[in-house]
């Protein structure tokens, strides 16, 4: 392909819901209405338009600046009423659409269907999925209207006869993948999908002591950055759940002292120049007068790419501390004998019950330091500061920490250059991705009877049942 592809794209919102009883288009995801968290990822994509096909009735508040509505012409017609009209409607070559009711649909796939050349289709073993295509105008507009001129409705034969012509290829859907396509459909579906509005799923081995390792899914808490500005002015990137981000920029801002009333602020919004997966990681909060920002009293974890996705934070990282050369999974009899040491060794703990412990062993499992403080980030960066003073190398030791593992605690011990980390509780899904990226082993959940790893092991024996 000689160069980006001209194209428009356009959010179909008319459907009319009858099995779920209410608009979808206005459902609120993660702090905002749908159709306008979906306007928003198609618009980071750069489409030459962008469109917004509705039934007449519907209310749509808060239409992006760029976005042009256009009216179903025939109503009831569902999906493939709004495909014909933005098709009529639109003058590009190809056109991008994404049905409103795809919510887990992430912009990056899109992005690698426009990347490809000619019109293209995802199928699933369910058949096609022509929610979230591209389809070509020339020869697409004609088809559609054959099919209603017959009074066929059905998109799948539209489909089939559409890559019969040579208009679309077919795209195979990885499994990976298949989370882009739930659709909401039932009030059942929105609680299914909303479970993992916070959540991610991730493949791990699970190792028990009377069943040896089995391959099954497990689900990890999201993690993702969320940069913070003031009037424009870059200020903190704190990590954390998304979800209900305007409060917490509102929050933040509240206890640092930077404002004292809720009047002080005019607006917070996001920045889809620097978000381009559209996700909402970036907010500025417009205050109605300047500020001091110098009353910023606590700085969180920031760097020039951060606050865009939990990609380019890792890639951040990585500028700074390369991957780890691959580790293999220590022996499981050794990794369950670690946190029984680990909870003798903490004196303090067993006075108080209030501290967080980080703990290095050798690869034998002797333990080699240990410290213990209020903050889980300030016990792992005790251990390190110990090993560095003393010049104590760690790229051969085992971290356990007590708590939960967060992806500072994975940047953390990969500066360090530790290559196995095990923790007593659960990861979070950024620290899943940054561990499969940095080479290192990353061990969750280690407990008396077993462990889930995340991420490294390449050392694991095939498993030998799969669960889910």
């Amino acid at each position: 392909m000689s160069g980006p592809i001209r194209f428009d794209a356009a959010l179909l919102a008319g459907g009319r819901s009858s099995r779920f009883g209410r608009d979808k288009a206005f459902l609120d995801w993660r702090g905002h209405p749908l159709y306008v968290a979906q306007l928003r990822k198609l618009a980071s994509l750069g489409p030459d338009h962008l469109w917004l096909s509705t039934r007449p009735e519907q209310p749509f508040p808060e239409i992006l600046e760029g976005v042009t509505r256009v009216i179903d012409e025939v109503p009831d017609l569902g999906p493939l009423g709004g495909l014909r009209t933005i098709l009529a409607a639109s003058e590009a070559p190809w056109v991008l659409v994404l049905a409103v009711d795809l919510p887990k649909m992430e912009a990056s796939y899109l992005s690698h269907l426009i990347a490809r050349e000619g019109g293209l289709v995802p199928r699933t073993d369910h058949g096609w999925e022509p929610l979230a295509a591209l389809y070509p105008r020339a020869g697409m507009l004609e088809l559609v209207d054959e099919f209603l001129a017959a009074d066929r409705r059905r998109l799948q034969d539209l489909l089939d006869e559409a890559a019969r012509r040579g208009l679309i290829g077919e795209v195979p859907v990885a499994e990976r993948e298949l989370a882009f396509f739930a659709n909401l459909n039932t009030a059942d579906d929105l609680a299914a999908i909303g479970e993992g509005a916070h959540d991610e799923a991730a493949p791990i081995d699970r190792y028990r002591t009377d069943g040896g390792f089995v391959r099954t899914i497990d689900r990890v808490a999201a993690e993702e950055p969320l940069a913070i500005r003031v009037n424009g002015a870059n200020v903190a990137v704190t990590m954390r759940t998304p979800g209900h981000d305007d409060e917490l920029a509102a929050g933040f801002l509240l206890t640092e002292g930077v404002i004292g009333h809720p009047d002080e602020i005019a607006e917070i919004a996001h920045c889809p120049d620097v978000d381009p997966g559209g996700i909402g990681n970036t907010l500025d909060v417009r205050l109605r007068r300047e500020t001091d920002l110098s009353k910023l009293t606590r700085h969180v974890f920031t760097s020039s790419s951060c606050g865009v996705c939990g990609k380019a934070t890792i890639d951040s990282v990585f500028g700074s501390f390369p991957p780890v050369p691959r580790a293999a999974l220590p022996d499981p009899v050794l990794l369950l004998s670690l946190p029984a040491k680990l909870r003798a060794a903490q004196e303090t703990f067993d006075r108080t019950g209030g501290l967080h412990a980080s703990a290095v062993f050798d690869a034998g499992g002797g333990l080699l330091i240990l410290r213990e403080d209020v903050g889980r980030h300030n016990a792992l960066d005790k251990v390190i500061g110990h090993a560095l003073v003393h010049g104590t190398a760690l790229d051969e030791t085992i971290l356990l920490v007590s708590g939960r593992i967060s992806f500072e605690l994975m940047q953390k011990s990969l500066a360090a250059r530790i290559p196995v980390v095990a923790g007593i509780s659960a990861p979070s899904s950024l620290a899943v991705k940054l561990a499969k990226e940095s080479g290192q082993v990353l061990v969750g959940f280690l407990r008396e009877r077993g462990f889930n790893v995340y991420a490294g092991g390449g050392s694991v024996s095939p498993p030998e049942k799969s669960a889910r």
